[in-house]
């Protein structure tokens, strides 16, 4: 019997597919006793009736992770590590993990050798108990694997919302990042993801998901900037990232998709501030890394609402307005003195705003209250209204969440000047008059 309905569905496939060329339709092949034609669906193929229920199953939410191992990160293994950390949870059915992954190679202890793999891979990761070796599913290996390429990004982002859809998304960049010049290195293409380059990518992202990425984090060094922030304020609700240096180690990607697994119900809100006290939390416990606490460099992790974006760049206008119209408070605010007074970090023309501005006013004493008081406002909105969350270590690192541009001798406007904060801000002006102070 079910050679014969084969034999039968077989026919019928055939002569619907010569019907489709004719422009008929397999309907015309039935009809009833009255001679009028019956109208027959032809069944979906059982592969594609699975692909759709599975795509109509919608998790709360899908974690991409963008790790650019491309350099010295994936031959010292950190890349893998990441990759590891991840897999001692992995994905589940209300919060799916998709790594577009690729590195230069991989230095093997035992044979003091480099292996050096070809290609990007997109792994979707699934638990494992094994500490040392990537075992999660590979679902796709792009032809195209510039890993500093923003059209690379978009393109892992567009394929993991598509096969993994999910009320809220949450989009990482794992790799070296320099602030206002830009993120993701590629040692091979020698490309990177520019600052302006990359606020065209997230809204790409955007457009595909029909409205903002819930939570958009650099993996990377340096990259909590306001211009950095700024540019990415319509395409993600939580920003987060770090002022400082990030280890070699990165995020603590166990503890933040495990907290992010047993409750998939938080908000982005939420998650950035998980985000935030897991890394601080994992490297105060943690101090045999290179670079830890009183060893070469601090550790920072802020949590911004970007939505707060607009309102702070009103501030910060407020108070530049304030500052330059009063000959007094500039050569005060301008001063060197006033600058050196700002937490700074390793790439030092890269200054945490809040203590620039508690510097400047401490400065300023009894003289120029106006922009006394716009400093005091702009810290005041920088502490309660654009910062969620802040973590430093050890305690005597001042960072507030926020660095700004303060050139220390030459301003970079060919760099500066082609993103959106240079168009919206007051600070490039600033900035000109800083550099105009200087030379006199």
């Amino acid at each position: 019997m079910k050679k014969i309905l084969l034999a039968t569905l077989t026919a019928l496939t055939v002569a619907s597919m010569s019907l489709r060329a004719q422009g008929g339709a397999i309907d015309e092949l039935f009809s009833n006793s009255s001679g009028q034609s019956v109208a027959v669906s032809a069944p979906a193929p059982v592969a594609a009736v699975v692909e759709q229920k599975k795509a109509a199953v919608q998790r709360d939410w899908l974690v991409m992770v963008l790790i650019n191992g491309v350099n010295d990160l994936g031959i010292l293994g950190y890349a893998d590590k990441s990759m590891n950390d991840m897999e001692k949870v992995g994905s589940n059915d209300k919060m799916a993990v998709v790594v577009e992954y690729g590195i230069l190679g991989i230095a093997d202890p035992a044979t003091r050798t480099i292996k050096f793999p070809k290609g990007a891979r997109t792994y979707y990761i699934e638990k494992d108990a094994d500490a040392n070796k990537i075992t999660s599913r590979i679902i796709s290996t792009p032809t195209a694997s510039d890993m500093g390429s923003t059209a690379s990004l978009v393109r892992f982002a567009k394929r993991a919302i598509r096969k993994y859809p999910a009320a809220k998304v949450a989009l990482v960049l794992w790799n070296h990042g320099s602030g206002r010049l830009g993120i993701s290195y590629d040692n091979v293409s020698k490309n990177h993801m520019e600052v302006d380059k990359l606020g065209l990518a997230l809204a790409e992202i955007k457009s595909v998901l029909g409205h903002k990425i819930d939570v958009f984090a650099t993996d990377a060094c340096l990259m909590q900037m306001g211009a950095v922030a700024y540019e990415l304020r319509n395409s993600a609700d939580v920003i987060v990232g770090s002022e400082e240096v990030i280890p070699g180690n990165s995020y603590p990607y166990d503890t933040i998709l495990g907290q992010l697994g047993v409750n998939t119900q938080m908000g982005a809100e939420e998650l950035g501030t998980v985000m935030v006290d897991a890394y601080k939390s994992y490297y105060s416990a943690y101090a045999a890394y290179d670079g830890a606490p009183g060893k070469g460099h601090d550790i920072t992790l802020s949590a911004l609402r970007a939505s707060a974006l607009t309102g702070f760049v009103g501030r910060l206008n407020t108070w530049v307005d304030a500052v330059l119209n009063d000959p007094e408070a500039r050569k005060i605010a301008t001063s060197q003195a006033a600058v050196n007074g700002a937490y700074y970090f390793r790439m030092k023309d890269s200054k945490d705003l809040y203590t620039y501005i508690s510097s400047v006013n401490a400065k300023l004493g009894l003289k120029g209250p106006g922009a006394k008081n716009a400093g005091t406002a702009l810290q005041n909105y920088i502490k309660n209204g654009l910062v969620i969350r802040n973590g430093v270590l050890p305690a005597v690192v001042k960072a507030r969440g926020l660095s700004v541009y303060i050139p220390e001798l030459i301003y970079n406007s060919a760099n500066y000047e082609k993103m959106a904060f240079a168009a919206d801000s007051l600070w490039d002006d600033y900035l000109l008059a800083m550099m105009e102070d200087r030379l006199k």
